[in-house]
């Protein structure tokens, strides 16, 4: 299933990530940061190079934290930080197998037929920012959820950037939350989804 894919793409991209801190021979790292913010709580940081070619937008957000060292937090404690993750749904924009098409073929009738059809994922998981006590990776997958950003009065041939732009700055908004959030990492399923809700309606109205 497209669900189950793209929850083990993401899962494996933070695992990939994580070693890549600790193996100082990979040159390519996975990801670089490429713009941060700070606020009274912690860190936001824009990430490129996430290796999927459904990947949008990628936020990290790290809490404040003191004597961050990786010797003394492995043997206290285990930090966490927050991935914010937005993917594209459906055929890639590229794709002209026989299988993209009749898809895209698909979600037209669809939408003809005045039905959703949606078209990114956001995904929110926490990951340890270090090994932890048994010398493995903590990373949990915390709240998804399935977007339409289509627009009907966006032209067919601009559909894909035209819901792109849209989920990228849902995204950004989502990120920038997180820093007016006293404890983020500490936010349950339901706590996301009453805040994911909120913005969505705020975005989309």
């Amino acid at each position: 299933m497209l669900f189950d894919r793209i929850i083990e793409d993401s899962l494996g991209f933070i695992r990939r990530m994580l070693w890549s801190r600790m193996d100082e021979t990979i040159v390519k790292k996975t990801f670089q940061p490429t713009q941060s913010q700070e606020g009274e709580f912690g860190y936001i940081y824009l990430l490129e190079g996430r290796d999927t070619p459904r990947a949008v937008r990628t936020w990290m957000y790290s809490p404040r934290r003191k004597h961050l060292n990786s010797t003394s937090m492995v043997a206290t404690s285990i930090p966490m930080d927050l991935h914010i993750y937005m993917d594209f749904l459906g055929p890639l924009p590229k794709a002209d197998t026989p299988r993209a098409i009749a898809e895209r073929k698909r979600i037209e009738e669809q939408r003809q037929k005045g039905s959703s059809v949606n078209t990114h994922r956001l995904q929110i998981l926490k990951a340890s920012h270090f090994l932890n006590a048994d010398g493995l990776y903590d990373c949990d997958l915390i709240f998804w959820k399935d977007f339409d950003f289509y627009r009907p009065q966006e032209k067919p041939f601009a559909e894909a950037i035209a819901v792109n732009k849209f989920a990228v700055h849902f995204t950004d908004l989502l990120a920038l939350k997180c820093l007016d959030i006293a404890s983020p990492l500490k936010l349950k399923t339901e706590g996301w989804k009453s805040i994911v809700d909120e913005m969505i309606t705020i975005q989309l109205a």
